[in-house]
């Protein structure tokens, strides 16, 4: 026993621990390359920390260390579930999205790694160990030794030269990126950084990358203009729908038999449309849809600039006379929205808690319940309308009660994340499909425009279960170009439209796209996005799960290397893989970054504010 309580106290084991430790997380957050070096500099810095407190004077150092390393482990497990999710490690600008992951339970404990648990297994015993090693040292003069010091400074040294990368070394690119304490410091570095300075791009500045990378020649005449003026405007953000199940037979059964209804007359259909999100998800989506502006990087554009002045769909459609509001079956607060939809344009804003909680799936409301009510509250619109509405039910982890199936599964897709997602993707299209019968029945149909986008993925390509089942259904390889792929759908009933569009666009399209066919003028608002129908060349910028940078136009998917090394990127032609040389395509790498740039200046500036202001003084000058 004795030998034991020597052995698990003894600096070799805890440093086995701790190699185990680094080696497990490494490998969580895909680290393939220079994962010694990485465990070695990480190994290094826990070792100073150690020192430093063990020889500390400090009271209460013992409880101060066992919460400091702790917390360390909490990120550790923090960063592989991050990773796990968005393909990327932990900000402290996504801190605040621990809210919105306790309010959905289920998708957290679905997104569990049990390997993660293996980072908290060492810390009772390091905590023994600097127990035993800093009783060495009570009652002694607190000397930090001149080696000692000597390491900290040159630690803290390579710590700040790996920030700042003077040499553009993609050997130091990659441990700045990737490993642990390095990347951390830096994000706090740059975070802090960020929110020091001031901004870096005037008026003029924003108006001519507009001018010179957004707007194309006008055509005389439009194509589908004002197809739609007059008419109510409702639109659909269907959660967690993905492009690949449209028209698609699965094990001989339509898998959106309504939407492929749908599309087959007075429809236009975008199957070039991609999802670029931020890290606030569906917010994020609605926001990009709604505005035309990118996410970014930091966190929810519903938190950090929710006060700011919009000039987007809702508030354009009231420009027409129409009432706009919003449909939601989950709680009004989720991602800030009861905030921050008053400043979007959203007169009323119905959520779960001004609803009958008579069906409930998972997080809320069923989309069939909710769509129920809602065609209840059309009725009683007095004037023309706009609703935007956002569906829940086929939320992750996919939940459905065996009875509410109605997609025979293959043996092998069975209690999988591939077969679940397509249950609740049937689920909701049997809601879509209700709801239009309702919309007639109602009398509403035939003067209202449907459009229905999806916000993001519902299956990650980088879970290895998922990209197995789904590039066996879809007969390739299952990549980015094809998981942030989601639909467009704009349904006109009578227009006697039917077209698909295979122009690349995103959610940034939508608001250019939807004002052409409802007839709304785009003059005094900022956009960063092109009208789909009308557009020469097809552009779109990711934000999260492809880094800053990453890209797709009408030929080929790029994505920005983790190291965010341009040499070091990959490229390849959407939907065949074939990859191609990256080199050509270093002009529209810097097109996406100054972009994205661009459009946080829009916000940190609160530039549509001053642009209305402006028009405002124009009008009343002439007057």
């Amino acid at each position: 026993m004795q030998k034991i309580k020597k052995l698990i106290t003894s600096p070799f084991f805890v440093a086995v621990l701790f190699v185990i430790k680094m080696m497990v997380y490494y490998a969580l957050i895909d680290v393939d390359r220079m994962k010694l070096l990485m465990t070695s500099i990480s190994m290094v810095v826990c070792a100073i920390i150690f020192i430093l407190f063990a020889r500390s004077g400090l009271r209460f150092k013992k409880a101060i260390f066992l919460v400091l390393y702790s917390l360390l482990s909490l990120l550790m497990f923090a960063d592989t579930m991050y990773y796990n999710y968005y393909h990327q490690t932990l900000s402290i600008r996504q801190l605040w999205q621990a809210k919105a992951v306790t309010a959905v339970p289920d998708s957290f404990f679905a997104t569990l790694i049990p390997a993660s648990f293996i980072l908290f297994v060492d810390i009772p015993f390091v905590f023994t160990y600097f127990n035993k090693y800093s009783q060495r040292f009570s009652g002694k003069k607190h000397v930090i030794h001149t080696k000692l010091k000597v390491v900290v400074t040159m630690l803290v040294m390579t710590i700040f030269l790996m920030i700042i990368n003077p040499f553009s070394s993609s050997a130091i690119a990659r441990v700045k990126s990737m490993e642990f304490f390095t990347s951390h410091v830096g994000d706090i570095y740059e975070t802090i950084s960020d929110s020091l300075s001031g901004s870096e791009m005037d008026e003029e500045e924003i108006l001519e990358v507009i001018e010179e990378h957004v707007l194309d020649e006008a055509p005389i005449a439009p194509k589908y203009s004002r197809v739609g003026k007059g008419r109510n405007l409702i639109v659909i953000q269907l959660e967690a729908f993905q492009d690949f199940v449209i028209n698609a037979l699965y094990n001989g059964q339509e898998i959106t038999p309504n939407i492929n209804r749908l599309i087959k007359n007075d429809t236009i259909y975008f199957d070039r449309f991609y999802s670029n999100i931020g890290k606030g998800n569906t917010a994020d989506a609605e926001f990009s849809a709604l505005n035309s502006l990118y996410p970014i990087i930091d966190g929810e554009v519903y938190r950090l600039y929710e006060d700011n002045t919009y000039h987007g769909l809702p508030w354009l459609m009231r420009e027409q006379g129409y009432k706009a509001f919003a449909v939601h079956g989950f709680e009004g607060d989720f991602w800030n929205r009861e905030s921050a939809y008053p400043y979007q344009g959203f007169e009323d804003f119905i959520s779960m808690e001004d609803m009958e909680q008579d069906e409930i799936i998972g997080m809320g409301i069923s989309d069939k319940s909710m769509f129920r009510q809602l065609v209840e509250r059309l009725k009683q619109q007095d004037g023309p309308f706009f609703s935007f509405v956002i569906t829940l039910t086929n939320h992750h982890p996919y939940i459905l009660d065996d009875e509410l199936r109605s997609i025979e599964l293959k043996r092998e897709d069975e209690n999988t994340k591939f077969g679940d997602y397509l249950q609740t993707v049937r689920y909701t299209d049997e809601a879509i499909g209700q709801f239009i019968d309702d919309l007639k029945a109602a009398g509403l149909y035939d003067n209202t425009v449907i459009a229905l986008y999806g916000d993001h993925h519902g299956l990650n390509c980088g879970m290895d279960d998922v990209y197995e089942s789904v590039s066996r259904f879809i007969g390739r390889s299952y990549d980015y170009d094809e998981m942030l792929n989601v639909p467009l759908i704009i349904h006109i009933p009578g227009s006697g439209i039917s077209e698909t569009i295979h122009t690349t666009g995103g959610h940034i399209d939508f608001l250019p796209t939807i004002a052409n066919i409802m007839g709304l003028s785009l003059d005094n608002t900022l956009v960063l996005g092109q009208d789909l129908v009308n557009a020469n060349d097809g552009f779109v910028a990711f934000t999260a799960y492809l880094l800053e940078g990453s890209f797709a136009d009408n030929d080929i998917m790029f994505q920005i290397s983790r190291e965010e090394v341009f040499e070091e990127s990959r490229a390849w032609r959407i939907g065949t893989n074939e990859e191609v040389d990256v080199l050509p395509y270093r002009k529209e790498y810097e097109k996406a970054l100054l972009l994205k740039k661009t459009s946080k200046e829009i916000l940190e500036q609160d530039l549509i504010k001053k642009l209305l202001s402006k028009e405002a003084e124009e009008v009343n000058s002439e007057d």
